[in-house]
């Protein structure tokens, strides 16, 4: 990206603060009526221009405005994770043992309740060995995505509710050390292609968990990457 200019990051972080923020489309002259960039709504239109044909925004449909591209998000989310503070609002929780079936019952239900509950996406946790996968924020899911194609979400939840299928397919994420984050076409199944999926691996007990949240490319990655960071 050597070749940007300082005034198309500046046009690149306005459209992905608003695209996160409202989902909406942004043309060139609301760009402005929002931020003054001392220039004209036609030199802001040839900016996005030269940022479409770099990938980093693309056009929904025939009109002026752009949104991001999922690999504009991975730059974008790439700089988060070197940024973002660890405010999440629990106390962490690095002293669980196993003990009897309900403390462990209860302890994945809190895990994933106060993670929806925080960030307002879909929460899951899981254990691939014992095939052992919970999750919550549904509701919360389907009443943000009234508008989106009916198809989407029942594939959604039909892949959260077969346990092993999902446990495996999150076991076979290339996991490192901390959070991970995998947007759009990184998550590999084709109908998770409009989704991110954020991901932290945890050791228990000599098992390896796995603790994370799913919802659209439109996020707080910010807030959410704190949130699993410090879940656990």
């Amino acid at each position: 990206m050597s070749n940007l200019t300082q005034r198309n990051i500046e046009i690149l972080k306005i459209i992905i603060e608003e695209y996160i923020k409202t989902g909406d489309v942004l043309g060139s002259k609301l760009l402005l009526k929002k931020h003054d960039l001392w220039v004209s709504s036609a030199t802001v239109r040839n900016d996005m221009a030269a940022l479409e044909s770099l990938e980093l925004l693309y056009q929904p449909y025939n009109s002026a405005g752009r949104l991001p591209t999922a690999k504009w998000l991975r730059a974008f989310v790439n700089y988060m994770m070197q940024q973002t503070p660890e405010y999440f609002l629990e106390e962490k929780n690095n002293s669980f043992s196993s003990g009897s079936i309900r403390d462990f019952s209860d302890f994945v239900h809190n895990i994933v309740f106060n993670l929806a509950k925080n960030t307002k996406e879909i929460a899951f946790f899981v254990l691939p060995e014992k095939h052992v996968s919970e999750y919550s924020g549904v509701s919360q899911f389907l009443e943000r995505n009234q508008k989106r194609m009916w198809d989407d979400v029942l594939m959604l939840l039909k892949m959260l509710e077969d346990k092993p299928n999902f446990s495996s397919f999150i076991s076979n994420f290339p996991i490192k050390e901390w959070v991970n984050i995998f947007i759009g076409e990184e998550n590999i199944l084709p109908y998770l292609k409009d989704y991110t999926i954020i991901l932290k691996a945890v050791e228990i007990d000599d098992y390896i968990w796995y603790v994370g949240i799913i919802w659209g490319l439109k996020m707080n990655y910010s807030f959410n990457i704190s949130a699993v960071r410090g879940i656990i």
